[in-house]
C-alpha cells in the first residue's frame, strides 16, 4: 500500500496500515543459524530425590536479539536409552551474548547423559 502526498488516506486504510506496522514490529526476531548451544552440563545431585537438571548454555552470535528461545534436552541411562525429554526455554538473548537454561528431570533411573537440541521455530 502506498500512501501518495497530496492524497487523502481513508481512516480505515490508516488504521490497518498502522495494525500492520504494529505486528510486523513485534514479532520475535530469530535469525537462523545464530544461535548455537556451547555447552550442556549433567548436575546430578547427591541426594537421589533430588531432580537432575541438564544446564545449558546459549550464544547468540549474531547482532540482533533471537526470542522466545526453545531447548529440548534428552535425558539417557544405561545404553544411550532415552528415558525423557524436558524443554526449557529463555525469553530473549541479546545479540552477541550468552543465556544460560535449566531442564529438568525428576524421572527414576537416574539420568547418566543428557543432550540438548535448539527446537525448531514455528
Amino acid at each position: 500500500m502506498t500512501i501518495m502526498s497530496g492524497m487523502r488516506c481513508p481512516r480505515a486504510a490508516r488504521v490497518l496500515l498502522a495494525a500492520g506496522l504494529l505486528v510486523g514490529a513485534a514479532l520475535p526476531v530469530r535469525a537462523a543459524g545464530s544461535l548455537t548451544i556451547q555447552e550442556t552440563r549433567l548436575h546430578t545431585p547427591p541426594d537421589s530425590h533430588e531432580p537432575q537438571r541438564a544446564q545449558v548454555e546459549l550464544r547468540n552470535t549474531g547482532s540482533d536479539p533471537a526470542m522466545p528461545v526453545t531447548i529440548l534436552c534428552t535425558f539417557t541411562g544405561a545404553g544411550g536409552a532415552v528415558l525423557d525429554t524436558q524443554t526449557a526455554s529463555v525469553p530473549e538473548i541479546a545479540g552477541r551474548a550468552t543465556a544460560q537454561a535449566e531442564a529438568i528431570y525428576y524421572g527414576y533411573p537416574r539420568a547418566s547423559g543428557a543432550a540438548c537440541r535448539l527446537a525448531e521455530p514455528r
